[in-house]
């Protein structure tokens, strides 16, 4: 592994070189006029131009050189001590840089992961939330499917059960009506078909029903056998405005004795059911004035 000085510890380097070299240079100078001093003392010494002792000289020359030795060596001291000193800071503030590069790089990664980790917790949920709905939407979906089929299934049951029983219905009232065709009888137009129906309601009626013969010789004395007769010129016009009918009796005696759904003189059935009821009522029986000539 390669290491990179920082370019600040090269500059700090070269300034602390200049500042030895400055160092030792006036050291140098020092010593150098120490000796110079005391030689010149020496000498002023060896020839007499002084008046101190040589030993006095000499002694003050190697005071001289020990005070400047120890002064490079203090000097020399103090530039290894302040060159430690700002390596030392130096590399406590390149190591609390990178320190705090670390931790920055550390919390980003750790506010990355963070924010991703977010990001994925919020898209899955996202993801889980549009499932849901689209489950759900299936599922109500399904269920509207299934109840329209069944509400359509039940309506076409309705439909055919309705129609099966209007079906029956029309069938029962053709059969009915087929039945009541084929149980009431045709009666003819005439004498004998007036006389038969006439007797078939004065029967259903619980009345005392005369032979069809007795009520033939009535109708012929009355009327003979003329639904539309009227008779204006005896005492009855007079009373009651004529009599009217086959059986020719008058409106009074009609409404006493018709029947209900037969209230029309001028109508031979409806004229021979009043003259029987009549004479029923009146002379005990319809036979004992069926033959007579006489009016009743």
């Amino acid at each position: 592994m390669s290491f990179r000085t920082h370019p600040s510890y090269v500059r700090l380097n070269e300034r602390l070189s200049a500042v030895r070299l400055n160092k030792r240079i006036t050291a140098g100078i020092g010593a150098a006029l120490v000796l110079t001093g005391a030689a010149t003392g020496t000498a002023v010494a060896l020839t007499g131009g002084s008046d101190s002792t040589p030993t006095a000289a000499a002694s003050s020359s190697v005071s001289a050189q020990a005070d400047a030795r120890a002064s490079s060596d203090a000097a020399s001291r103090s530039e290894q001590r302040t060159a430690l000193d700002a390596q030392a800071a130096a590399k406590a503030a390149a190591d609390a840089k990178a320190k705090a590069a670390a931790a920055a790089a550390q919390a980003k990664a750790q506010a990355e992961a963070k924010a991703q980790a977010a990001a994925k917790a919020a898209a899955d949920a996202k993801a889980k939330a549009a499932a849901a709905a689209a489950q759900a939407k299936a599922q109500a979906e399904a269920k509207a499917k299934a109840q329209a089929a069944a509400q359509a299934q039940a309506a076409a049951q309705a439909k055919a059960q309705a129609e099966a029983k209007a079906k029956a219905a029309a069938a029962a009232a053709a059969a009915a009506k087929a039945r009541a065709a084929a149980a009431t009888p045709t009666y003819a137009n005439n004498l004998d078909g007036w006389i038969a129906q006439a007797r078939a309601v004065l029967a259903a009626h619980g009345d005392k029903v005369p032979s069809a013969d007795a009520i033939r010789a009535r109708a012929m004395t009355e009327s003979s056998g003329n639904p539309n007769a009227e008779n204006h010129w005896d005492s009855n016009q007079a009373l009651y405005g004529g009599t009217y009918g086959l059986l020719q009796t008058i409106e009074p005696t009609f409404q006493t004795y018709s029947l209900p759904g037969h209230k029309n003189i001028m109508n031979p059935v409806d004229s021979i059911i009043a003259g029987v009821r009549y004479a029923n009522a009146t002379y005990g029986d319809f036979t004992n004035i069926a033959y007579t000539k006489s009016g009743y």
